[in-house]
């Protein structure tokens, strides 16, 4: 049976949901920054011709880390990082992960 956690900042407010089963662990950390732009190489899923949803993979320690762009009327925004592998996951060091593609984003400007 899978085991969920839930991980909160210094606030108490939650940060991540982590589900592991059998030593594969998916992590989900709702973020919400504002960037410039979304990144040139990720994947896109257009919804109702409105909004846009891309996601941009990249290996992570013995796993995939995923991070979720939304775009609508103008503005993009890094809504959501996920997680999914073998190791047990460090909140921080996903975060971290985050912040740098945040700072990376300058570079995807159009």
């Amino acid at each position: 049976m899978p085991i969920s956690k839930v991980f909160f900042d210094e606030r108490g407010e939650p940060i991540a949901r982590v589900v592991e089963e059998g030593g594969r662990y998916v992590v989900s950390i709702d973020v919400f920054k504002k960037v410039p732009s979304p990144p040139p190489d990720s994947e896109v899923l257009e919804i109702a011709g409105r909004y846009k949803i891309f996601i941009k993979k990249k290996p992570f320690g013995r796993g995939v880390c995923e991070f979720v762009y939304f775009q609508f009327y103008g503005e993009t925004q890094l809504i959501n990082i996920k997680y999914t592998g073998f190791d047990e996951p460090n909140i921080y060091e996903l975060l971290k992960e985050g912040d740098k593609e945040v700072a990376k984003s300058e570079e995807y400007k159009n």
